[in-house]
């Protein structure tokens, strides 16, 4: 009698045993699951590590040193550009828990970034927060000390002013950097800025490129995609949605209605006018990590292509003129 009670138990305590064993199998599958959906779909940024965690619009974490050239219409009476310095991705995904202190230095140079001296730099400013600033004699001009505080997603907004008189025949960019000063594992930010007046009498003209200037696509973890251009039209957008994903924030911002087909391309028309904004920066995040096949599609970072598939591209068509 005995031994079969003690049976009766072992078997009891046997299918208690599989029944927790099982559960806990069960929530394993299930956070691996969620582990794999979330490594997979990361967030879109050119810096990695902490260092997403403070960025800007323009500046990147790039050496390089290449001059950016931002396109305005002839109409435009004074050439300024926004740039902003952020405690949080450009996607707005998550902000710094720490404040961030950093120095702003912005020097007038040329291309191959020798200081631009004489009278003409009084023409050039930078403005930030009712503050503006002309060029010295030493073409340098700096704003310190900056924090950002870590209560919420800020930024800080720096408008760069050209002079529109030499803007078709000089070779002045802003060497714009921000480097920060409390938090070691950030990397500062840089980019060298000129503008250029696209002539109203010529055709419209929009254009679409990377502007993530890594070595190789494999190195980021997502995208950065300008449209830029003059005019006025439509932009057709398209992207393979089994490489990238355009961000939500862009979407919803544009009120873009995307529309996808059985393969996988997704299809977005944007209204472009460029006499209210002439430049628009996409971020685009993986969705199936990175191919090992994937690179440039040339040595201007048009695109990436993997065995000669596109992630993204655009084309652009002019509207009607208007008769009077």
């Amino acid at each position: 009698m005995k031994d079969k009670f003690i049976k009766k138990l072992k078997r009891s305590w046997l299918a208690i045993w599989i029944a927790f064993a099982a559960a806990a199998l069960s929530t394993i599958g299930v956070l691996a699951a969620y582990t794999s959906v979330s490594s997979v779909k990361r967030v879109v940024s050119t810096q990695k590590g902490a260092g997403m965690l403070f960025s800007s619009n323009y500046l990147t974490t790039d050496e390089n040193d290449l001059p950016r050239t931002i396109t305005f219409s002839s109409m435009e009476n004074s050439p300024c550009v926004t740039v902003n310095v952020c405690n949080y991705p450009q996607t707005l995904i998550k902000h710094n828990d720490k404040d961030i202190t950093y120095t702003l230095t912005v020097e007038l140079v040329d291309s191959n970034g020798n200081a631009v001296t004489g009278e003409e730099t009084a023409k050039y400013s930078v403005e930030y927060n009712g503050e503006k600033k002309t060029f010295g004699s030493n073409s340098k001009i700096e704003f310190s000390p900056l924090k950002l505080m870590a209560d919420d997603f800020n930024k800080h907004e720096f408008v760069l002013t050209f002079d529109k008189s030499q803007l078709t025949r000089s070779d002045i960019y802003m060497r714009v950097t921000a480097t920060p000063t409390n938090q070691a594992e950030l990397k500062p930010l840089s980019a060298k800025l000129g503008v250029i007046y696209i002539n109203n009498n010529t055709s419209a003209t929009w254009t679409g490129t990377f502007i993530d200037n890594a070595t190789s696509p494999k190195d980021l973890d997502g995208f950065n995609y300008r449209l830029s251009g003059s005019g006025e039209g439509t932009i057709t957008l398209t992207w393979n949605t089994n490489y990238v994903d355009i961000s939500p924030w862009f979407k919803n911002t544009y009120d873009l209605t995307i529309s996808k087909d059985s393969s996988g391309i997704a299809t977005a028309t944007l209204k472009v006018n460029s006499a209210e904004k002439n430049q628009y920066d996409i971020q685009f995040y993986r969705t199936n990590g990175i191919n090992s096949a994937e690179q440039w599609s040339d040595g201007n970072h048009t695109d990436i292509t993997v065995t000669g598939t596109g992630f993204v591209s655009m084309s652009f068509t002019q509207s009607a003129t208007k008769e009077n």
